[in-house]
């Protein structure tokens, strides 16, 4: 029915976007995510490794511009940032600087999973590199808690690993639609019961209070290894990390609707119907850097 719903707020486009899903995907093969599931887990000899390089450089450019800041803005900025764990690194600028990541995220093995999943040409919304550093604190908080996302009824966001991710490097951690949805099902139940009127996020109690520890899904792996993930269909939380560690991770986002996202370079991609359809609507945005460096992340894991 909500996507029933969504489909009526703009039928003339949803159907455009059908039509050309149906036509580009007679071409493209590649692996599949599971529907019943909403994910897909990547190997690394997917990964491009031009692609690694130019993320590896951006990292070294954007951590050693981020340090020298810190230095020059006084203690209470210093302080600030400190409490951050999880932080966009990408510019607007920076994804036409190094058109090659958005190329990427527009290539038949990406562009073509998501939209055999979503039935339609999605939108692409973002194009990012997620750093995340260990908390002060020893709790878990925002999106380290298992949480579903606000845009539209289904959406597809990969994750990527730019670096050998283990548990210390705190991974994008996951459970499976179908199991998402029984287990947000019993937390509602319980958390009624308790007088409660909201789920919000998921405590690993809560999680385990009902009997769902088992299907949690860890995206560990070599640099390169990933995931794509329905977010606005499975729980899931990252950024977990240990002292003494990191976590880079090269970060899509697809959408069925019109979200906030980055401005790409729509006219290069003019002569391709799929890949126009999917970077046409970021021009809303023009002027608006949506991802300046060390900003906080919103509801990316």
């Amino acid at each position: 029915m909500l996507k029933a719903a969504e489909f009526a707020q703009t039928p003339v486009e949803s159907q455009q976007r059908r039509s050309a899903a149906r036509r580009y995907l007679k071409g493209v093969a590649g692996d599949v995510m599971d529907a019943s599931g909403g994910h897909c887990l990547i190997a690394a000899d997917r990964f491009d490794p031009e692609v690694l390089a130019t993320c590896r450089r951006l990292f070294e450019l954007k951590t050693a511009y981020h340090a020298l800041s810190s230095q020059m803005s006084g203690a209470g900025r210093l302080r600030a940032e400190k409490q951050m764990f999880l932080r966009n690194l990408l510019s607007n600028d920076d994804l036409k600087e190094n058109a090659r990541l958005v190329d990427f995220a527009l290539d038949d093995a990406v562009l073509g999973m998501a939209t055999r999943y979503l039935g339609i040409v999605p939108r692409l919304n973002r194009v990012d590199l997620l750093y995340s550093v260990p908390r002060e604190a020893e709790d878990n908080v925002a999106s380290q808690l298992f949480h579903v996302d606000p845009e539209g009824v289904t959406q597809v966001k990969f994750f990527f690993n730019l670096f050998d991710t283990g548990d210390d490097q705190g991974p994008f951690t996951f459970i499976p639609a179908d199991e998402s949805r029984r287990i947000l099902r019993e937390v509602r139940s319980l958390r009624r019961a308790q007088g409660s009127k909201s789920v919000g996020r998921c405590t690993d109690a809560d999680i385990a209070a009902i009997g769902g520890t088992s299907a949690i899904v860890t995206v560990r792996g070599p640099a390169g290894s990933g995931v794509a993930v329905d977010t606005s269909r499975c729980l899931h939380l990252g950024s977990r990390v240990r002292r003494g560690s990191f976590r880079l991770c090269l970060y899509l986002q697809f959408c069925t609707g019109r979200e906030r996202g980055n401005v790409f370079d729509v006219g290069r991609y003019r002569s391709d119907e799929a890949r126009y359809l999917a970077v046409r609507d970021s021009i809303a945005s023009a002027g608006v850097d949506v991802a300046a460096p060390h900003q906080m992340a919103g509801g990316a894991s």
